[in-house]
């Protein structure tokens, strides 16, 4: 027992007193504590842990002028992308989409990208006067549009089962994804009178051709002329002329401001 304890005793006094051990022991330290200097003091600031940072402001919906000025208030640079969306709720204009997103925490002087809203997207409403009921529902849906009411409707030379007019009008705008109400041709002309065409005319002399004709006149909308017709020249009607209508029906009309 005394033995060992003699034997223990020299191999610590060899290792208190032996230039090989402290080298290790002092080379053990070193890399401990440069270990510790890499992860917490050089990584950090290589990959930038201790920029300043900041809250992106919420910018959609708002016009350029406002966005530009929120950011460089807070610090970031902007990017307006040329890619714009369509959209229901925000109008043209105005951000619709932003990255990084509003509420998220980034380094101070990032570029935040900015997406457009193009609004609300509209289609114009094609013809389909003399085209089936089937093939004017195919016609509406690939212009986004959908085919609503179906209404029947006389005509002294469209057949029984064709598309008359399209409510509103072929040509007019709508929002994507409207109802458009389509008229069908009845075959029957009984009880009704054929609108006459008044392209042409001046709105003056048409109010008494049309009330003896038992219709009345709605709704006028004046656009600018583009081959120098007249003021008050009629351009169009809805319904078109050739519909057989019933009396007291109003009649839009289309006239030269």
């Amino acid at each position: 027992m005394n033995k060992l304890k003699s034997i223990i005793n020299k191999l610590l006094t060899w290792f208190k007193t032996s230039p090989i051990v402290k080298a290790v022991i002092v080379w053990i330290v070193g890399l401990v504590v440069l270990a510790f200097v890499v992860d917490k003091i050089a990584l950090p600031i290589f990959s930038g842990h201790f920029a300043k940072t900041g809250i992106v402001p919420n910018l959609e919906g708002l016009e350029a002028s406002a966005v530009e000025k929120a950011l460089d208030s807070a610090g970031f640079k902007y990017e307006w992308l040329e890619e714009c969306r369509y959209s229901a709720q925000v109008p043209a204009g105005m951000v619709l989409v932003q990255m990084p997103a509003a509420g998220r925490t980034a380094k101070l002087g990032r570029t935040v990208k900015l997406t457009k809203s193009l609004g609300v997207r509209e289609v114009e409403i094609p013809d389909l006067r003399g085209k089936s009921q089937k093939q004017a529902e195919i016609s509406l849906t690939r212009a986004g549009l959908v085919q609503g009411e179906i209404v029947k409707g006389a005509h002294a030379s469209i057949p029984r089962g064709v598309v008359i007019r399209t409510e509103p009008m072929a040509g007019n705008k709508v929002r994507m994804g409207d109802t458009v109400k389509v008229v069908i041709s009845a075959g029957v002309t009984t009880g009704k009178v054929m609108l006459p065409s008044f392209e042409g005319e001046i709105m003056d002399n048409v109010y008494p051709k049309l009330e003896k004709l038992g219709f009345r006149v709605g709704k006028i909308k004046r656009v600018k002329g583009e081959n120098g017709e007249m003021s008050g020249t009629v351009l169009e009607t809805a319904p078109k002329e050739g519909d057989y209508l019933k009396p007291d029906t109003k009649i839009d009309f289309v006239i030269v401001d």
